[in-house]
């Protein structure tokens, strides 16, 4: 008996032994990459099913892909907590701030195909267009205006751009407000310079950015679902409406707002977390011939340092030092870094990741402002951090 015991130990300990032997062989590499196993997918969403219950979040849809794979793709809980109906893979959110990814990518393109540079000033475009002092008006480019770095003060007008005010209505405005750097100096964060990007764009194509964005991403990256109108988010039937927690832990849903649809580059982008999959690969590199590799490397690449900025990001475990790229945050973690940012609106949070050493990203949407949603990026790329080193 006691033989039969030591015998099934012995061969437990080699099956544990050779299981764990087998995580790190090469049968899953793809692009010499590792891609997440199964075994990590089955922690983090235990993980993530646990956090939701735990703060009462109404509801969530989340999506990793590594190389060019979808490894996972979920939702959770409902549209609405007066309906129920259940959240799927193409209910739509609001993606916010995340929106602009695709105005900086957009723009990045448009620039590989000689339509504009980065460093064109911006009066090229917009010959009305005056800073104050207004000798800063001829160092502004559209360098400055895409990494939030104009020289104005932070969230210089977002007010006139949530009361629906057209940005070309805006921007002239700009030489009411005393810039005390110039520009390229100082980070501070815009939404209404920012949507600057949309008439520039149309004086240098002949095309609207909602139509650059149709044709050059959502047409030929076949997204299903995405869109970027007040109307069309109001008339679709699969919409996760917005929720605010009421007394104690329970969510109330709200009303779609109208706020960002006139700046779509800044803030006004829905769409559903089967769109946000293709997104993660194309910015993962999975599509050279409409994103090169130069094309990627100039839209990740620091511009501005943020350290100082008092965020939430530059507090997460192992952060050293952040950057502001070209509508992507970089955060420095010592020996590599990753790419982060976030959008929120009208009681959505949306959350894009990347981590370009293990060619690994993450999206997660959220139809309301939860606890959660602070802490799923740096507990994801924890918890991934700590399964890699107990499988080497």
């Amino acid at each position: 008996m006691e033989k039969s015991i030591d015998f099934i130990f012995r061969f437990s300990v080699i099956i544990l032994l050779w299981s764990c032997k087998n995580e790190n062989q090469d049968t899953f590499h793809f692009s010499n990459h590792k891609i997440v196993r199964d075994s990590f997918i089955d922690r983090f969403s235990a993980h993530f099913t646990t956090q939701m219950n735990r703060c009462h979040c109404p509801g969530a849809a989340v999506t990793v892909v590594q190389d060019s794979t979808v490894r996972w793709i979920q939702s959770y809980g409902v549209k609405s907590t007066l309906t129920n109906m259940p959240i799927d893979s193409h209910t739509l959110f609001r993606l916010a701030s995340v929106s602009k990814n695709f105005a900086s990518i957009i723009t990045q393109i448009m620039v590989d195909r000689h339509a504009l540079r980065w460093e064109d000033k911006v009066t090229q475009y917009l010959p009305d267009f005056e800073l104050n002092p207004i000798e800063n008006t001829t160092l502004l480019t559209i360098n400055n205006i895409i990494s939030h770095t104009s020289g104005l003060s932070y969230h210089s007008y977002t007010n006139l751009v949530e009361s629906n005010t057209p940005i070309t209505s805006i921007y002239p405005l700009f030489k009411n407000i005393h810039c005390k750097v110039l520009p390229g100096e100082e980070y501070a964060y815009q939404n209404a310079c920012y949507a600057m990007i949309e008439p520039i764009l149309q004086k240098a194509t002949g095309r609207s950015y909602a139509e650059l964005l149709k044709e050059i991403l959502i047409d030929s990256l076949h997204m299903p679902d995405i869109c970027y109108t007040y109307s069309s988010m109001l008339n679709r039937d699969d919409v996760a409406l917005p929720h605010r927690p009421d007394s104690g832990d329970h969510y109330v849903p709200t009303t779609v707002s109208d706020k960002y649809y006139n700046t779509i580059s800044a803030g006004g982008i829905n769409a559903s977390i089967t769109d946000m999959s293709i997104w993660l690969k194309l910015l993962l590199g999975n599509d050279p011939k409409l994103i090169p590799k130069d094309t990627l490397d100039s839209f990740f690449k620091p511009l501005i340092r943020t350290t100082t900025d008092r965020r939430y990001y530059n507090y997460w475990p192992g952060v050293t030092d952040s950057y502001y790229a070209k509508g992507m945050r970089i955060l420095n973690y010592g020996d590599h870094y990753k790419y982060y940012h976030a959008g929120y609106a009208n009681d959505y949070r949306a959350e894009i990741a990347i981590d370009p050493s293990h060619h690994i990203g993450i999206v997660v949407l959220f139809n309301s402002t939860c606890e959660w949603s602070e802490y799923v990026i740096p507990d994801f790329f924890s918890m991934y951090d700590e399964w890699m080193a107990g499988c080497r």
